[in-house]
């Protein structure tokens, strides 16, 4: 059994301890997989796995193991791009940025989910803008980088953005962080990632952190176990 295996030995204990050997373990198995993962989502597992159900649940750990692992280095790429563009909000638009009429006119249909964050932090108390930064979502601060935002909030763009290569575009920017959200999206949304390639999956969040802040990067790599755990695929 793998690394993962425990999480197979949990069912094992489940069917021991409800008497249900007596069926055959590999049926009690099957009939209890049904209460702790959706037929649905065990199916995509059973797949990958050759329809071994012990594999697909050696899987289905592994992929919340690797998924967890992802977290400390798309929490820190999330950071420091909201806080990039949330200093350069202020600069543009003054410490309530969020409340500022031509502000509001850029983004757009943005404005709903300014006004809707706005509105949810008055009801607890002062609204700051630390506050709206941490409120809004890593998509809201990705759209803060499509293309008709560029001329307006960008038009020096390496001078907000101090630690981004030369060599790195406007567009290539906004290509990667949307990337990275995308993935950081089916990470946190619970979904499979065990076929995406884990390794060009880090290295792009580790060189976008690198992009925005060389020394986050540096810092957050000793707290990522994301290849550690990429090694333990069952």
């Amino acid at each position: 059994m793998s690394s993962i295996g425990p999480i197979y030995g949990e069912i094992r204990a489940v069917v021991k301890r409800n008497g249900l050997d007596r069926l055959g373990t590999e049926r009690s198995i099957n009939a209890l997989v049904s209460n702790i993962i959706s037929q649905e989502r065990l199916t995509k597992y059973l797949k990958a796995a050759g329809y071994d159900t012990q594999r697909a649940l050696d899987l289905y750990g592994w992929n919340i193991l690797i998924s967890e692992a992802f977290f400390p280095v798309l929490s820190a790429s999330e950071v420091c791009l909201r806080n990039i563009i949330s200093s350069r909000l202020v600069a543009l638009y003054g410490p309530t940025w969020w409340d500022d009429a031509a502000f509001l006119t850029q983004i757009g249909n943005g404005k709903r989910i300014v006004k809707t964050a706005r509105d949810k932090l008055r009801k607890k108390g002062a609204v700051t803008s630390g506050g709206m930064t941490a409120e809004l979502n890593f998509g809201f601060w990705v759209n803060m980088l499509l293309a008709r935002h560029e001329p307006v909030f960008w038009a020096n763009l390496h001078a907000s953005f101090v630690d981004l290569p030369p060599a790195v575009t406007y567009n290539a920017l906004y290509v990667r962080c949307d990337a990275v959200r995308e993935f950081r999206n089916r990470v946190f949304h619970h979904e499979p990632i065990l076929h995406r390639n884990i390794t060009k999956e880090y290295s792009q969040i580790m060189e976008l952190i690198t992009w925005l802040s060389p020394d986050k990067a540096k810092w957050i790599k000793q707290y990522s176990r994301v290849m550690t755990v990429a090694r333990q695929k069952p």
